[in-house]
């Protein structure tokens, strides 16, 4: 498998009025070796339902330094983000996520805390052009952000299968045919031959395929990457529900061949959120691609192993506890003073400073 580090990639300087001298890289890959790269960890990666995989303790600081404390509606005030920073301190959860608005005012609000602030960009359709999301990604940046939940661009894998399954015909910027993604909305049952995987996509469903804009999605993240190089943490927000697991298998590959550090299920605001099976799917896909193995040939997509954040429908322990041991690593949610309540009595830690009523326990929606 021949390597996609983005630093490999060759760059283009694009002054921009908002944004200054943009780095934008270009792509040293065809839509068709995209493909074949990606066919490959579509065919090796396998998903062992039966593994439970280690979490912190219920009720411990690391418990709560998994919960990302979200706020993302349209509405929020200024004294429900005031009370967001304030609970993410006294409970000691990771960050709080936010919308760019409210990026400064959180970062002065938890000044002097480790609680870190996270910006969504292109939220939540994740339609929004390439020069949109990097505007929006350095003004959170400058702003004080630490991480950005950035959302793909899902339509590029999904629309050409509605638009060929009517029309018969189809654009590279558009998707797996229909008939792709009928065949791959679930694993083979029984034994899959040698040279297939469960979620490979079988020969006899390629014929007169059309390969999704691969690289068009892998410029934008590589371009989102090099604006913003690490110690900015970038999770990439796939939206789930609306793909089928080889298209999940494909932004995973993309997001680490781009170094992002986390894969991350959902917005809330699309569909449901999280599932086990697609946490487990991510996991597995992110272990995958950063192990040197004969299956992929010894060479990983990205030597580092993105992590896995699980977002949309998380409200309370069990909840938490199931997506943590099916391999997610950090939960977003509105829900974190619930959780972490729940998680003092029955971890037998009920502390002194119980949380009182507040917003989150009067608002049972997503976000």
């Amino acid at each position: 498998m021949p390597s996609t580090d983005p630093s490999q990639s060759s760059e283009s300087h694009t002054p921009h009025p908002e944004i200054g001298n943009l780095l934008m890289m270009t792509d040293r890959y065809t839509n068709e070796e995209w493909a074949a790269q990606i066919a490959e960890t579509q065919k090796k990666v396998v998903v062992n339902k039966d593994v439970v995989h280690p979490r912190p303790a219920i009720g411990s600081r690391e418990f709560a330094e998994t919960i990302d404390h979200t706020l993302l509606k349209l509405d929020a005030t200024p004294s429900q983000i005031d009370a967001l920073c304030s609970e993410a301190r006294t409970e000691g959860f990771k960050s709080v996520c936010v919308r760019l608005p409210y990026v400064s005012r959180c970062v002065s609000n938890l000044k002097g805390s480790p609680v870190v602030v996270a910006c969504v960009v292109g939220f939540h359709e994740g339609t929004h052009d390439t020069y949109s999301k990097l505007q929006e990604a350095k003004a959170a940046v400058d702003a004080g952000a630490a991480e950005l939940d950035i959302v793909i661009n899902h339509s590029i894998l999904t629309q050409a299968s509605q638009s060929q399954s009517s029309s018969g015909n189809a654009t590279t910027t558009e998707s797996l045919t229909a008939s792709n993604t009928a065949a791959n909305s679930k694993p083979f049952s029984g034994s899959p031959p040698p040279a297939i995987g469960p979620y490979s996509i079988p020969e006899s469903d390629t014929t007169g395929e059309v390969i999704p804009d691969y690289s068009g999605i892998y410029k934008e993240l590589a371009s989102l990457r090099s604006l913003c190089p690490s110690p900015t943490v970038l999770k990439l927000i796939l939206e789930t529900s609306q793909l089928t697991p080889p298209q999940i298998l494909a932004c995973a590959h993309l997001a680490a061949a781009a170094n992002f550090d986390f894969i991350k299920t959902s917005t809330g605001f699309n569909g449901r959120g999280a599932s086990l099976e697609d946490i487990q799917l991510m996991s597995a896909a992110a272990q995958y691609l950063s192990t040197k193995t004969k299956s992929n040939d010894g060479s990983p997509v990205r030597a580092r192993k993105m992590q896995v954040k699980a977002s949309g429908g998380i409200r309370g322990l069990d909840d938490a506890v199931r997506m943590l041991e099916a391999g997610a690593t950090r939960l977003g949610s509105s829900s974190g003073l619930w959780i972490m309540q729940e998680s003092r009595e029955r971890g037998g830690k009920e502390s002194e400073r119980r949380p009182g009523a507040t917003r989150l326990y009067t608002d049972d929606s997503a976000y």
